[in-house]
């Protein structure tokens, strides 16, 4: 091998690279976006590391088995959406990626926060539409098979009370209503009245949207006042003004403020989003008498776990 071919014995200067390192996250941490590189500086970047964790999916066909379960339970069948390709640099080259999202009516989008990837993160991409097919089906399956583990959770472990010893047997069809009401999304148990937080994790998580930050900022106008809004790891598609307040008296009030706003926010969007699946699955007639009918689109809430209007108010 010519001494030209051999690789330079080049020292690193680690210092610069790593003060370099610390800027972007400077900015990034200022400025709640990503630091604006150059595609020559992101393509360098991808040598070194990976900007995709692509997870594993499995060799079964997920989407067949969705669609058998949710026929063995009744439900509608799931819709199946590819969202817009993502370009991410790939070993010194930008590469499209792909996302999918399965609706699956009433339980909401699959991949979301818990089923899919954890809290602050996105879901994320594959470089084929079918494996990222496969996986919004792998995980609105596990949620479905979660659900149904949940009856009567620990009751042979619960020993009996005299009025429980003495109650006779339910007949089938009761316990077919249980399993029904069991399967019935629905949020978390808190022991009372949930918080605007609370309210607004639940209403999000249906979206498959993660729960908000909340950045809150002395106002410019000064006189002791604050402004704020909320911080979203994957919100893409929320409107930039949503949940933005100014001129709030204290800190807590802003963040109260916020939470109010996001929640209206999200309960306007989930109709919205119920509407036009139903005039999807079932026609336009059914859409219109949903707008019509207030009482059957509060039932319809009910069944997601999703607050009713007017909770942010309150």
């Amino acid at each position: 091998m010519a001494a030209g071919d051999a690789p330079p014995n080049v020292p690193v200067p680690w210092g610069k690279l790593l003060q370099w390192v610390q800027e972007q996250l400077v900015v990034e941490k200022e400025t709640d976006q990503p630091a604006a590189l150059t595609r020559l500086q992101l393509e360098a970047i991808s040598h070194l590391v990976s900007f995709n964790e692509e997870p594993e999916v499995g060799n079964q066909d997920y989407v067949s088995l969705l669609i058998q379960k949710v026929q063995i339970l009744r439900l509608s069948n799931p819709v199946f959406a590819d969202e817009l390709p993502v370009s991410l640099p790939v070993d010194g080259h930008f590469q499209f990626r792909w996302r999918c999202v399965c609706t699956l009516a009433p339980y909401g989008v699959f991949p979301r926060d818990g089923f899919g990837f954890a809290a602050g993160q996105q879901a994320p991409l594959f470089q084929s539409k079918k494996t990222a097919k496969q996986f919004a089906a792998k995980h609105a399956l596990a949620y479905l098979s979660d659900a149904l583990q949940t009856l009567t959770p620990n009751l042979k472990k619960r020993p009996l009370q005299s009025s429980q010893a003495e109650s006779p047997e339910p007949s089938p069809a009761g316990q077919a209503q249980q399993k029904k009401l069991s399967l019935s999304p629905g949020p978390p148990s808190t022991g009372g009245k949930q918080s605007i937080f609370e309210q607004v994790s639940i209403v999000v998580s249906r979206l498959g949207i993660d729960n908000p930050a909340y950045r809150i900022e002395p106002d410019p106008t000064g006189s002791g006042l604050f402004c704020g809004r909320p911080v979203f790891q994957n919100g893409g598609r929320i409107p930039s003004q949503v949940g933005v307040v100014s001129g709030i008296a204290s800190e807590t009030l802003a963040k109260q403020r916020i939470a109010e706003l996001v929640l209206a926010w999200g309960e306007e969007e989930f109709q919205k989003r119920q509407r036009l699946l139903f005039k999807t699955l079932w026609g336009p007639a059914t859409a219109k008498n949903m707008d019509k009918d207030k009482d059957k689109a509060a039932v319809v809430d009910a069944a997601q776990g999703v607050p009713g209007s007017g909770e942010a108010a309150k």
